[in-house]
């Protein structure tokens, strides 16, 4: 009796086994699957511009920074979590505030876009004698600088994004 007892485990270990390997004789109603094929990741807006409204890239700004003499240090791609995305955008660090305080710059596709990012960094705001940044713009461009700097020193970056001329 035990002898058949233990063939009997043994089958039905086997007859186990190749269901879950794949075995198409054996196929176990509870393991079919979906396939997993999923559809393509999509952008969550148009990767087109408005071409009247795109002027600007961030590089071109830190560029002009650097180039009137601006302290622009440690340059590397920026993201931020806000209502929209920037096309694109860098943050650069001011170290002689101190560790950790620099700017942001990032440029928008469109009007739209640039104006909910604006009006998101304006909310941050929320004390005019101490505020978190010191928001500056031009055409499709955004410059936040920390508001940890003092705003003679914030203006020089303002006065040289105002100075810039047109592509």
């Amino acid at each position: 009796m035990r002898n058949v007892l233990s063939f009997f485990l043994c089958v039905i270990s086997v007859v186990i086994i190749d269901m879950y390997h794949g075995n198409i004789y054996a196929q176990p109603i509870f393991h079919v699957h979906p396939p997993n094929i999923l559809p393509p990741p999509q952008p969550t807006k148009p990767l087109w511009t408005e071409a009247s409204f795109y002027k600007w890239e961030s590089e071109d700004i830190i560029k002009a920074f650097k180039d009137k003499g601006l302290e622009v240090e440690d340059v590397k791609p920026g993201y931020t979590m806000g209502p929209t995305t920037p096309r694109e955008g860098k943050i650069f660090l001011i170290p002689s505030f101190g560790r950790n305080i620099g700017g942001y710059v990032s440029s928008y596709n469109s009007e739209d876009d640039f104006n909910d990012a604006k009006n998101y960094y304006l909310q941050m705001n929320k004390n005019p004698e101490s505020p978190a940044w010191w928001i500056f713009e031009k055409d499709n461009i955004l410059v936040l600088i920390s508001g940890k700097i003092p705003e003679e020193k914030a203006r020089e970056y303002e006065k040289v994004l105002k100075e810039m001329d047109k592509k």
